[in-house]
């Protein structure tokens, strides 16, 4: 057993019979860290607040190889991101991102891209215009940073470049099962594929490699959001295999 430190991201809390938590960190050294938070429901415990939802600290725990649920010795908090927290539709994104995260990221596997990431977007979040765009700004560039991006300028079944208006009778056809846009001479080999304007493909390759200071320039049309929220939420469900209990609860009440 080693103590370890690193910081971290609270993505997930789950209760543990009266007093305790199971707490899921995502960690830029670790990737996914679970572990037990005993007796942080007590009124004397010094961790109590510190261990919430979206919190960034300095984790210290006890790694134990080959143990799904780890030690937390102690976690002292950086930053409770206030400020998202007293904006509904923000701390809703916000949540959306951790579960987003939770349900693709590996247990195990580092990956400081997708740590700094979900920093740095819980960071602009506070400050976007737009923030169904910021969305799916950070649904691309995670998605990408994961191994599952989609493909979106050349075909996925013969390679050939797709330049919007060069293929689809309506537009630039999309295959979630084959994870990217189709040339016209393969657009039917998915029945199940759909098309988006290429206006809206290329907007996505935009937010796909903007920076976050870019994204309050960046304008999208009534069109470009159903579009790109329908054809990501459908690629994300694809690979996590369910629809995000976030996801329900934004097309229902946002």
């Amino acid at each position: 057993m080693a103590a370890q430190k690193t910081q971290a991201i609270v993505i997930r809390t789950f209760p543990l019979q009266e007093f305790h938590k199971i707490i899921t960190f995502y960690t830029p050294d670790f990737g996914k860290v679970k572990a037990v938070a005993y007796g942080v429901k007590s009124p004397k415990s010094r961790l109590g607040g510190s261990l919430e939802l979206l919190n960034h600290g300095t984790l210290l725990f006890q790694h134990r190889e080959n143990r799904e649920l780890q030690n937390i010795t102690d976690f002292n908090l950086i930053d409770g991101f206030d400020a998202i927290r007293s904006d509904f539709t923000r701390i809703t994104y916000g949540c959306y991102f951790a579960e987003l995260v939770d349900s693709i990221a590996s247990e195990g596997i580092a990956s400081p891209e997708i740590f700094n990431l979900l920093h740095t977007t819980y960071q602009f979040l506070v400050q976007t215009d737009d923030v169904p765009l910021l969305a799916r700004g950070f649904e691309i560039k995670f998605l990408d940073c994961a191994g599952y991006g989609p493909e979106l300028s050349r075909c996925v079944h013969c390679g050939s470049a797709v330049k919007g208006g060069t293929t689809g009778k309506f537009g630039i056809v999309f295959s979630v099962r084959y994870g990217g846009v189709f040339c016209g001479e393969c657009e039917n080999r998915d029945g199940a594929a759909f098309t988006i304007a290429p206006g809206s493909c290329e907007l996505l390759k935009v937010l796909r490699r903007s920076e976050w200071e870019r994204f309050n320039r960046i304008r999208a049309s009534t069109r470009n959001h159903q579009e790109l929220k329908h054809l990501l939420g459908n690629f994300i469900e694809h690979h996590t295999e369910r629809k995000l209990k976030s996801i329900r609860f934004i097309e229902n009440v946002l």
